[in-house]
């Protein structure tokens, strides 16, 4: 959890890196507009000169005024009691953080900003690291681990419905298994996050072997598709805990991409076709590397120079033993025709969540019983919706659950 301190510093940072990049912009206008009246008023070429020193002098002042504010932070930090210096955030900066990392939490990571959110495995908003503590409750659960993983922009915690209930805690009452939370910087390329996530699941799985005998990753969203590339990691680099990986449930996951994202790739390709909207193009492509790899479902490194991994890049991992199971929701109250396929919960539409696509290279074929669409629900009632919890728990009930067809 980040501290007060740490949220303050971090702020600072990014304003202080949002006038300079504001700066940029707007000198890149300033003399796109100086270059074209040039070329009609000969006496405006000495114009650009004089703007260049100008915006420099500006820029000076900014870092200047950044580093003042750094040094003044630093010295409160060892002025003030550690029980000031270190009061963790609550809550809502939790949920206003991981929307910032989901918009620019690349950008924080690269330039070591202290609002990057770091990977974690959490429970009831603590994190619980690899050597917690966690073996006899997992033992207790029957040996079955559940890893919630969130999506774009969003934290462990906002798995909890207004009653302050959340899946795993359903899930754990019912003794279907004992519940983690992912936290993660969703900014970052999903691959990235998902080799992360892999050697996360690694670490747990070496400390509490004995007791895990079967792991249930459920993903909403973005986290679909980290939990894709994680299984893709393990298999590639035969690691332990896939062993006993035995589900993976995706809920409104862009598997085929997001047609807004691709929106905003259109948006900034348009910006960048004149010399005067050509700094505006840079500012609408600020969208995190983890917002860019939404535009078709990118999960692999190798998916952005459009080469696939050999035997089927785009294909499920484990296929042949994990059960894979894929959910969609549409605001219309029925579950066919245009509105409801494309429009689906406002943000992916229901062919992308199902995997359905003409071309059957690009298809995830799964079994009907395997994928659910609900009518009446938005994107985010698939976090907390009583139909897709019952959907959930019949799915990943090792009492209900059919035999795996041999």
């Amino acid at each position: 959890m980040k501290t007060r301190f740490e949220l303050l510093q971090g702020v600072n940072q990014l304003a202080g890196d949002g006038l300079l990049g504001a700066v940029d912009v707007v000198e890149d206008m300033h003399l796109a507009i100086v270059a074209g009246i040039g070329r009609f008023v000969p006496l405006a070429g000495g114009v650009a000169p004089a703007a260049r020193f100008t915006y420099a002098r500006v820029r000076d002042a900014v870092r200047l005024g950044r580093r003042a504010a750094d040094a003044t932070a630093g010295l409160l930090r060892h002025r003030l009691p550690d029980a000031v210096r270190d009061d963790a955030v609550g809550p809502t900066p939790l949920a206003w953080l991981a929307a910032l990392n989901g918009a620019i939490g690349d950008r924080l990571a690269a330039s070591g900003n202290p609002l990057a959110l770091r990977m974690g495995l959490y429970r009831d908003g603590i994190e619980a690291g690899p050597r917690a503590p966690v073996g006899r409750a997992i033992e207790a659960a029957d040996g079955t681990l559940l890893v919630f993983v969130h999506g774009l922009g969003m934290n462990d915690l906002q798995w909890r419905d207004a009653r302050g209930n959340d899946f795993g805690a359903h899930l754990e009452r019912e003794r279907v298994g004992f519940a983690l939370h992912l936290r993660y910087n969703s900014g970052l390329r999903i691959s990235a996050n998902g080799r992360e996530f892999s050697h996360l699941l690694q670490a747990l799985h070496e400390c509490h072997a004995p007791s895990i005998r079967r792991i249930v990753l459920i993903g909403h969203s973005m986290g679909g598709l980290v939990c894709r590339s994680a299984c893709a990691h393990a298999e590639r680099h035969r690691l332990g805990w896939a062993a006993t990986l035995d589900q993976v449930v995706c809920l409104g996951t862009p598997h085929l991409g997001a047609p807004l994202e691709r929106l905003g790739n259109a948006l900034g390709a348009l910006l960048a076709t004149t010399p005067y909207t050509r700094s505006l193009a840079a500012v609408a492509d600020v969208r995190s590397e983890g917002v860019k790899d939404l535009r078709h479902g990118w999960a692999s490194d190798h998916d952005r120079d459009g080469v696939l991994a050999a035997a089927g890049g785009r294909g499920l991992p484990f296929a042949d033993r994990v059960q894979w199971r894929l959910a969609a929701a549409t605001r219309s109250a029925r579950s066919t025709g245009a509105r409801a396929r494309w429009l689906g919960d406002g943000l992916v539409p229901v062919p992308s969540a199902l995997g359905e696509h003409e071309d059957p290279a690009r298809a995830l074929a799964l079994p009907a019983s395997h994928r659910r669409v609900f009518t009446r629900h938005g994107h985010l009632d698939l976090l907390t919706g009583e139909a897709v919890l019952a959907q959930v728990r019949d799915w990943i009930s090792p009492r209900r659950r059919p035999a795996r067809a041999k």
